[in-house]
């Protein structure tokens, strides 16, 4: 698992516009959204972006954060316990999936490179 402090993650109240030019500028298709006691609330990605451009007049962008854009696919998280034989069929729909505690506190993510690494280590 890959640590909240390694991740990158944005918050709900972030302007869309800026999350979008980070998002561009990282080069990563999709991102946590958390709220600022910590608790993942989904994940933004790339399609996301591109239709509340086509779908919202641009002054309404302007005014828009993170937690106002609609998210057509909700990501599953799964807890720290998680077996990785259970995260495969997660991560053939996921780029990667958030590990939330108990209380659904964003701790980080798996990714499909650690999914992967780990099948083929253990055979």
């Amino acid at each position: 698992m890959k640590p909240k402090i390694e991740v990158s993650y944005l918050y709900e109240d972030c302007p869309a516009r800026q999350a979008l030019s980070d998002m561009m500028k990282s080069g990563f298709t999709a991102i946590p959204v958390i709220d600022h006691k910590g608790i993942y609330l989904g994940t933004i990605n790339e399609g996301d972006f591109l239709r509340m451009l086509l779908m919202k007049k641009p002054e309404e962008v302007k005014s828009m954060t993170v937690g106002q854009v609609p998210r057509r696919v909700r990501h599953r998280t799964v807890s720290i316990d998680a077996r990785m034989e259970d995260l495969v069929d997660l991560v053939t729909e996921q780029n990667f999936v958030p590990v939330a505690d108990g209380r659904g506190v964003f701790i980080g993510i798996i990714t499909r490179h650690d999914v992967i690494q780990y099948l083929r280590e253990h055979k």
